[in-house]
C-alpha cells in the first residue's frame, strides 16, 4: 500500500528537489531499493546533480499513480 502524498514531508520550498532517504520512505522502500531501481532505469524519475540523485517530490507521486494505473 502506498502512503498518501501528503505522506511525503513539505519540501523547502515549493518545486524544491529531494534528495534520499525521503523518496525511499515515501514509498516505503530500502534506500538500497531505491538505488537497484536507478539501476535498472525502472523507478521513479530522477535528477543526478553533482552525483547526487534528486527527486523531485511531484514527480514521485506522480510515478506512483501511473503505477497504480498501470496495474489496475
Amino acid at each position: 500500500m502506498v502512503p498518501p502524498a501528503s505522506g511525503m514531508r513539505p519540501a523547502i520550498r515549493r518545486g524544491a528537489r529531494r534528495v534520499r532517504p525521503e523518496p525511499a520512505r515515501f514509498l516505503n522502500v530500502s534506500q538500497a531499493t531505491l538505488s537497484r531501481w536507478r539501476r535498472e532505469k525502472i523507478g521513479p524519475p530522477f535528477l543526478r546533480v553533482g552525483g547526487v540523485s534528486r527527486y523531485n517530490p511531484a514527480t514521485v507521486r506522480a510515478w506512483v499513480t501511473e503505477q497504480e494505473n498501470d496495474r489496475g
